[in-house]
């Protein structure tokens, strides 16, 4: 017998918004038995190519918005960036299991600190910034280096300053031009972390395996599992994952990011309603990975209890890399390719992916470095602490 809040074989998925991982999406919702319809600006994009049916427009149309979900038994957004207002409206004609409040709470930085400090969870020290005497004035309590950044992820592309010293505080007049910021300071550490969680509608969750990941900017350009971190360590990053799966009402697979600062604390960067780079890994590193996960949530079935499989490497491949990779594509048996279909001419821009799946972790990061592929990427600490 058919019950209502599950989605069955034939029934229609439709995701709106385009990143790198919704081709993948969409292929291994096909494989389920879902249709999938596609609404997105880019009518090149991959994902759009795959789709059954597609609309194609921007998200603000809330006419094509409206046509495309009511011709869906469920929408899912695969963007953090979308508008959460798209998200409320387009609620009105069908079913959308991750609704909107995760994208109110990410979207907006003081929001998101305000939710982090509800939960009494530990985050950089950090002061709302409007004007520049106020920069001048929370310095002195947050103290050097500190980031200034924008409440409304996204404003001016993202751009943030990293303040140094007092000189570097002029530079900061022409960005609070454009709205209110936050200052936050820079905690030095060493080492990032990603982890993975799925949550369905009762609350029940599955939280993965720890990722460690490597960034270049906010780009993650590495990740690998499993992470060498002390057991007690681990338990205190899953507990705070579990107090904000309690706390959020979402359903899907969502990543919660933090580090380790020198002195052993740790800090929560970002809480991120996608289907993440760093998850990547579980393709080879488990026995179910995010995008099974994810379905299965929104389709309200079972999660799969996860069973740790084969130490992995994730490593991103950049435009600028693209054509020295190709010589790896020839002659590398275990590193697996996969690439976007896109073609952007900003050179710092993802293209593709390489898993690989190992026996040792480090011996793999080394093999990985000696390519002189990727030298703006610190192999180095990451393999000498696996050794």
């Amino acid at each position: 017998m058919a019950n209502a809040n599950v989605l069955y074989p034939g029934q229609t998925i439709g995701i709106i918004g385009d990143s790198i991982s919704s081709p993948e999406l969409l292929v291994r919702a096909k494989k389920m038995g879902f249709n999938v319809g596609m609404y997105s600006s880019n009518e090149n994009s991959k994902a759009m190519q795959l789709a059954d049916y597609k609309y194609i427009g921007p998200l603000n149309d809330k006419q094509a918005l409206k046509m495309f979900a009511e011709r869906c038994d469920v929408v899912m957004y695969n963007n953090d960036s979308i508008d959460s207002e798209i998200i409320r409206y387009i609620s009105k004609f069908t079913s959308v299991p991750q609704k909107d409040s995760l994208l109110d709470i990410i979207q907006d930085r003081l929001i998101e600190r305000s939710f982090f400090e509800t939960l009494n969870i530990n985050m950089a020290p950090y002061a709302t910034i409007v004007t520049l005497e106020d920069v001048y004035q929370a310095i002195n309590s947050i103290g050097y280096p500190a980031i200034l950044k924008p409440i409304q992820r996204g404003l001016l592309g993202g751009k943030e300053l990293l303040i140094k010293n007092q000189a570097d505080i002029v530079a900061a007049s022409g960005l609070l031009d454009a709205g209110t910021y936050i200052l936050e300071s820079y905690v030095v550490h060493d080492i990032d972390y990603s982890i993975i969680v799925t949550r369905k509608e009762d609350g029940s969750r599955v939280i993965f395996p720890t990722v460690e990941v490597i960034y270049h900017g906010e780009q993650i350009m590495t990740a690998f599992t499993p992470a060498k971190l002390d057991p007690d360590v681990d338990k205190e990053m899953k507990r705070i994952t579990s107090e904000i799966a309690n706390n959020v009402d979402y359903v899907g697979t969502f990543e919660v990011s933090l580090f380790l600062a020198k002195n052993g604390s740790i800090y929560v960067n970002r809480v991120a309603p996608v289907l993440s780079p760093a998850g990547f890994v579980f393709d080879y590193a488990t026995n179910a990975n995010e995008f099974e996960q994810h379905l299965r949530a929104i389709a309200g079935l079972p999660l799969t209890k996860t069973i740790s499989g084969i130490p992995t490497i994730f490593q991103t491949i950049r435009q600028r890399e693209y054509q020295r990779v190709q010589t790896q594509w020839v002659i590398k048996d275990n590193w697996h390719f996969t690439f976007y279909g896109n073609n952007p001419k900003n050179d710092e821009v993802s293209v593709g992916h390489v898993l690989i799946p190992t026996k040792s972790l480090s011996s793999t990061l080394m093999q990985v470095e000696a390519t002189g592929i990727w030298n703006d990427v610190d192999f180095k600490t990451k393999y000498e602490k696996q050794q």
